[in-house]
């Protein structure tokens, strides 16, 4: 089974994936893969790595990133596949993550063109094949946004605007999954995490 955790930039994501696995630390049979940000930071040149690029200039560096977020998501997917001690695979993100919301608001926005479009969507269709179980952390564009300020991180320079074009392509895609109140923080309301932790626990034995 292929656990996704999903949600726009700044929802928790990384944070809540990181919590489970402390949760489930004795449960050998239960594989955790965060998003691979460092893989992408180690795609650079003399002036910034790919994200840093990417944020500022979409038109000529979404493909790719778009490419690079799906090979490095589908290696690690394919080899926690292959490890036969998984039963369960919980994971930040997943490759339908990128094709339903980030490449398809990118193509909808012409910062993708037609035939880059077409070359990743037989990337996706060749390569992927599995089923996944979506759990989505449901923030607000300005909650989100307040928590990237907060964290502030130097590849992430990231407008308003483009957290709530996020989150709409978020919700046309995942409306009918179960959804997770990401706008409370669990740092400050620890209380709430067991609820959270109940809602995965009903889907790993």
């Amino acid at each position: 089974m292929i656990l996704s955790i999903e949600g726009n930039i700044g929802s928790g994501k990384s944070t809540f994936v990181k919590l489970l696995k402390e949760h489930y630390a004795g449960r050998e049979d239960i594989c955790f893969l965060q998003e691979p940000v460092d893989q992408w930071l180690s795609i650079k040149d003399d002036e910034g790595n790919i994200l840093q690029h990417y944020y500022k200039d979409q038109k000529k560096y979404s493909f790719a990133f778009q490419m690079m977020a799906y090979i490095s998501r589908l290696v690690i997917l394919k080899d926690a596949i292959n490890n036969p001690k998984y039963k369960y695979i919980i994971t930040e993100r997943c490759l339908h993550t990128d094709k339903y919301v980030f490449c398809k608001m990118l193509y909808d926005d012409g910062l993708i063109s037609s035939i880059e479009y077409q070359i990743y969507n037989k990337w996706f269709y060749e390569f992927d094949n599995s089923k996944y179980t979506v759990v989505y952390l449901r923030c607000e564009p300005q909650v989100a946004y307040e928590r990237v300020l907060t964290r502030g991180r130097p590849e992430e320079t990231i407008p308003l605007e483009y957290l709530e074009k996020c989150h709409r392509y978020h919700e046309e895609w995942l409306q009918m999954n179960d959804v997770i109140n990401a706008n409370v923080d669990i740092h400050k309301h620890p209380e709430i995490l067991d609820k959270w932790f109940d809602i995965i626990k009903k889907m790993i034995n």
